[in-house]
């Protein structure tokens, strides 16, 4: 009788964690996640799925990062827009200081669910390709996600039972 009380026990602090704490770990991890994924400038699922690079030339193929004639700057040398977009992350813009979208994201927990979310309107866009936009995405259905989920569960989990 004394195991089964002693089971009892864990199992009551294990149901009491996962209520407590198993949102909190969802949540620290699916904003780790979106953040590994803007600096892997892809989506892991498994591997990185690399974004599709920004767009350097017109309609008509010419480059927009260098100039063609000596008219405006030297001829070769690093056009004005080429000079914002050298070495710039995608999805991260120029001049705008701590307002980008991978610092927009919030979350929202509940006893049963944690909502992700960010008040920049074309988040949507860039992570599903909507409008003309090549996809870009950052948050979505992941093993990888789920697998990182798993072991910090199984992780705290473990440790209430071993004890």
């Amino acid at each position: 009788m004394a195991q089964l009380s002693e089971l009892e026990a864990k199992l009551k602090r294990a149901a009491q964690f996962i209520n407590e704490r198993g949102t909190r770990i969802i949540e620290v991890e699916g904003i780790n996640f979106m953040q590994e994924n803007f600096e892997n400038e892809g989506f892991t699922d498994g591997g990185v799925q690399k974004w599709k690079p920004r767009k350097t030339t017109d309609k008509q193929g010419r480059d927009l990062t260098r100039y063609r004639t000596n008219r405006r700057g030297r001829a070769g040398s690093l056009t004005k827009f080429g000079q914002k977009n050298q070495g710039r992350a995608l999805l991260t813009g120029h001049d705008t200081g701590g307002n980008k979208l991978r610092h927009s994201f919030k979350t929202r927990r509940d006893k049963s669910k944690v909502v992700f979310y960010t008040h920049k309107k074309y988040a949507k866009r860039h992570n599903e390709g909507l409008d003309g936009m090549p996809k870009r995405q950052f948050i979505g259905n992941s093993k990888t996600l789920e697998k990182n989920i798993e072991k910090q569960l199984t992780f705290h989990l473990d440790k209430i039972f071993k004890q």
